[in-house]
């Protein structure tokens, strides 16, 4: 098995920071205080919905993180995905922050992302990957 090229592993490495931080937001929305070690946190009350939709928000992006370390054409699929949305509210912010640069400054990364994960290298690496 070949290694991911270095911006999948630096795609990858974020996506799992984004995982673990969806992952223990959700397990402080359901009130797991970790025995005290986040005790300073505000206590939320009565979020069970939305602690459990953090906790399933972050075991799909420490998958998607895990799929584009050993190179699956899905997890590649999925970032694309999310840098397509990301864009389109990018796109959003635009119209509705005319003339201030935020919408600007939001597309920035998914076109970044949106380019790389096309070009014909990476496209090649995950196909190559994908036929192993």
């Amino acid at each position: 098995m070949r290694n991911p090229p270095v911006m999948i592993s630096v795609i990858g490495f974020f996506a799992a920071l984004a995982g673990f931080g969806w992952f223990f937001f959700g397990l402080s929305l359901l009130g797991f205080d970790w025995f005290g070690v986040l005790g300073d946190l505000p206590a939320f009350e009565q979020a069970g919905l939305w602690g459990w939709l953090a906790i399933a928000s972050g075991v799909v992006w420490l998958l998607a993180a895990f799929g584009l370390w050993a190179m699956q054409p899905w997890a590649r699929l999925f970032v694309q995905i999310i840098a397509g949305v990301a864009l389109f509210e990018a796109i959003i912010a635009m119209i509705q922050f005319t003339g201030t640069g935020i919408g600007l400054a939001m597309s920035l990364m998914p076109i970044l992302i949106l380019w790389y994960l096309s070009t014909a290298d990476v496209k090649a690496a995950f196909a190559e990957a994908g036929q192993a």
